[in-house]
């Protein structure tokens, strides 16, 4: 597996592992729907590719897997501190943003 693929699958099971935590966390509806978009769109992103071939050697995959490395460990700073949940939606949107960037490249 490729690094884009691998970068893909990591927030996707990142995700899924804390997807009940989050949405308990959530205080209002919005923001549950807003939790659920973003999974959804990070799985669309993940299986859309799952079966796809990426040029690691791209410099634009090269840069959008670096970029999803430092989402990641966003993301798992922001599970530790989940007392701002609209921050904690915002650090999951930039993610799942760039992960479906990073998924439009596959080819």
């Amino acid at each position: 597996m490729g690094n884009a693929l691998l970068a893909l699958q990591n927030q996707y099971i990142f995700l899924t592992q804390n997807l009940s935590m989050l949405l308990a966390a959530c205080q209002t509806q919005d923001q549950r729907d807003a939790i659920q978009s973003q999974y959804v769109a990070c799985r669309r992103s993940y299986f859309n590719c799952v079966n796809k071939l990426f040029h690691d050697d791209d410099p634009a995959v090269v840069n959008l897997v670096g970029q999803m490395k430092k989402e990641q460990t966003a993301l798992e700073k922001m599970v530790n501190e989940l007392n701002d949940i609209a921050k904690a939606i915002n650090v999951i949107t930039q993610a799942v943003q760039i992960g479906a960037k990073l998924a439009s490249l596959a080819g």
